[in-house]
């Protein structure tokens, strides 16, 4: 075979004797390729690759983002109107406690916009629920009339150790202390700590995170035993405190619950979905990494639950303090039921006083 003339006569191209020139190689899978190249892309990204990825969902997502925001921030405005009626000693408290949620709907928002943005709206929403829930404490010791008459009413009573999250089994060697200034005061200081260590831990984390978003990654999980060591501790201190106010007559349980349902939001359902993004191998929908689609999907689904529970906040505000909802039928019906026997009552005296004066004509009459 010449060479020469076989270089010369035109590019041609060559194959192994093993391989067929008329079949193709086999497809691969497009779903695996697709998750593979969502991966290659970076899950720190800037805002001009992010918005190019989602355009032209992107202003669909953002303007329906907004007016899910200002519908948060009108509710947030009519409650605290609301809660002047009946809070109107201690408002200050309330405010604060019904700011969480535009706050952490804010966060969202903005880290819907600007992705990089993520990891100081989960700081700040974190914090926030924190913060609220230390006025939370305050408020319920103001509504039962502050630590004085907090003590005279409880008459001595020991305070309840024996409560989630940290104290729940039968053989909890926690001693019940009495409820008096003292143990009053180490509750305070026991949910205290919760924003201030919070605020010292976060203030750590955004250190990395501006330094090196991957020494971030690299260093973030061993954060979160301090983070849950200052949560579970003061969750434990607020719990105690609505338990004492339920025994001296007030009932703040479902506004606990509404602060409760913020914390395992920002804290467990975002932990959720950063895992889930990281596991499961779903297929590449747009041209970002998983972790940062994730994220604005749980964003999303974030807003959508602060205005929800802004509408149940509403709810709750509007009313008296310590007024459960759920018993205002019954309330109602057992008075309705005490009002017709006290008509029957009333109504079976005058027959009787009928009978006796009609018994006492018949006999004048013989």
């Amino acid at each position: 075979m010449d060479l020469l003339s076989e270089a010369s006569s035109g590019s041609r191209v060559l194959i192994a004797r093993h391989i067929s020139a008329d079949k193709s190689p086999p497809e691969t899978n497009n779903a695996i390729n697709s998750t593979m190249l969502c991966h290659s892309y970076s899950n720190h990204p800037d805002f001009a690759s992010y918005y190019a990825a989602l355009n032209p969902y992107a202003w669909i997502l953002w303007g329906c983002g907004l007016v899910v925001l200002i519908s948060i921030l009108t509710l947030y405005f009519i409650t605290l109107r609301a809660a002047m009626r009946h809070y109107r000693g201690y408002i200050n408290h309330v405010a604060v406690v019904l700011s969480v949620y535009p706050i952490v709907a804010a966060g969202a928002f903005i880290a819907i916009i600007v992705p990089r943005f993520r990891i100081p709206a989960e700081a700040i929403s974190q914090q926030t629920v924190t913060i609220a829930l230390y006025h939370f404490f305050c408020l319920v010791i103001a509504e039962c009339g502050g630590v004085e008459q907090l003590i005279r009413s409880t008459g001595g009573a020991e305070l309840e150790t024996r409560t989630l999250p940290c104290c729940c089994w039968p053989c909890c060697i926690i001693p019940r202390p009495k409820i008096r200034k003292k143990s009053l005061a180490g509750l305070h200081y026991l949910v205290l700590q919760m924003p201030i260590i919070q605020a010292i831990i976060y203030v750590l984390i955004l250190t990395l995170w501006v330094e090196d978003f991957n020494l971030y990654n690299r260093n973030f999980i061993y954060f979160q035993p301090f983070v849950a060591g200052s949560i579970l501790p003061g969750m434990w201190g607020v719990v105690m405190c609505v338990r004492m106010a339920l025994t001296v007559g007030h009932n703040p349980k479902p506004r606990f619950f509404a602060i409760q349902l913020v914390l395992i939001i920002v804290k467990v359902q975002v932990g959720m979905a950063k895992a889930l993004a990281e596991v499961i191998n779903a297929p590449c929908l747009v041209k970002i990494h998983p972790v940062v689609f994730g994220s604005m999907v749980q964003n999303c689904v974030m807003m959508v639950e602060m205005l929800l529970i802004s509408l149940w906040a509403w709810r709750l505000y509007r009313n008296p303090p310590g007024k459960d909802l759920n018993n205002e039928p019954k309330e109602k019906s057992n008075s309705t039921l005490d009002d017709n026997i006290r008509s029957i009552e009333v109504r079976s005296i005058k027959e009787g006083i009928d009978n006796k004066t009609f018994n006492n004509n018949v006999e004048v009459d013989d």
